[in-house]
């Protein structure tokens, strides 16, 4: 009966949860703290189910443990590497109709996503380009921007704030003298390190609702109890039109050294809106980051675009149809979204 009541409740009250599988698929969690660099990184040929109340997929990742196809290091071919976050690497939505899929599709070139969820911010974008994604040839470089959480995942007080218990770089100092930093010592002693679970654990996370409902209140609890002092004011949350001048300084070094290492490589990064930013951009119609990164990119010779004034047209309901309502991430309506706006913009797909 609790399973029944909970089913229900979940999908009418709308609880961003994980829902149970039915099956015996996740054997353990998928994003961990593995790559030495950057941190956040799958397993290696891997797969995972996510279910909410409004989708359900199956993850599946490479032998270098990135959601995408396999891919050689070294070809002639015409390629694009694609750095961001989980918009980028596509949580909610089936492989083929993500961004980086969609573009590779249409436009018949390889778009190698290098995008990861789980706290990932610019300097792990800087940090993974400079390590690991540049090592494959490549011919340009695409540049997610998600303000609503960069600005938040890239700052060092904030995350000490909150426990640091993750293995993440940090860019510690001022623009342009940083100094990178980590919040543990060693990579082994991250909270999010892959860990053999007990049957009773796996049976009850993929076959019930209750447990899955339990651990969710635990989080809830624990947040409550993050004494006020620690957390952000409400009003203080970065995002489009909330940000401070370390903070914005930190996300433009990092663009600023993706270009550098990209060399002659056409670079363009677009930031990203959440249905939320839309709404506020809507009210008091300002958007003082544009102008700022527009600024920026300017003087390396990068372009940008901004996707928050391309949705001036849509009504209330064709904007909240570009995002997942049980999760917040772009719906299959915002990756086709993106890339219209992309593709048409990027000067490398005009040659």
């Amino acid at each position: 009966m609790l399973e029944i009541i909970l089913a229900i409740y979940i999908r009418t009250a709308e609880i961003k949860i994980e829902l149970p599988t039915y099956t015996f698929q996740n054997t353990q969690n998928f994003w961990f703290d593995l790559d030495e660099n950057f941190g956040t990184l799958h397993l290696p040929n891997d797969e995972y189910r996510q279910k909410k109340y409004c989708f359900d997929v199956v993850y599946s990742t490479n032998s270098a443990g990135f959601r995408d196809a396999e891919r050689e290091l070294n070809t002639t071919a015409k390629r694009v590497i694609a750095l961001g976050d989980s918009f980028t690497e596509g949580i909610g939505v089936e492989v083929e109709n993500r961004l980086t899929n969609l573009l590779e599709k249409d436009k018949n070139i390889p778009h190698l996503n290098f995008g990861l969820a789980g706290n990932f911010g610019p300097t792990q974008y800087l940090m993974m380009y400079k390590t690991l994604a540049r090592n494959y040839s490549h011919e340009a470089v695409l540049v997610g921007i998600l303000p609503s959480n960069d600005f938040i995942d890239d700052d060092y007080e904030v995350s000490l704030k909150v426990g640091g218990d993750r293995y993440q770089p940090f860019l510690k100092g001022d623009y342009p003298s940083y100094e990178l930093m980590y919040h543990t010592d060693s990579i082994h002693k991250s909270k999010a390190r892959p860990i053999k679970q007990s049957f009773i654990h796996k049976l009850l996370k993929n076959f019930t609702h209750s447990y899955n409902m339990y651990r969710y209140l635990r989080v809830m609890q624990r947040v409550k109890a993050i004494p006020e002092d620690k957390l952000l004011d409400a009003s203080k949350i970065p995002s489009y039109f909330n940000f401070t001048e370390k903070q914005f300084n930190r996300m433009r070094y990092s663009i600023e050294e993706i270009k550098k290492l990209a060399g002659n490589r056409p670079v363009m990064v677009y930031s990203i809106p959440i249905e939320k930013e839309i709404k506020a951009y809507r009210e008091h119609g300002k958007n003082p980051l544009a102008k700022r990164l527009q600024a920026v990119c300017d003087s390396i010779n990068v372009e940008y675009l901004d996707l928050l004034p391309k949705t001036d047209r849509f009504t209330e309901a064709e904007y909240k149809a570009l995002f997942l309502s049980c999760d917040g991430h772009w719906s299959e309506a915002g990756n086709a979204f993106a890339k219209k706006h992309i593709e048409s913009f990027f000067s490398y797909y005009k040659r």
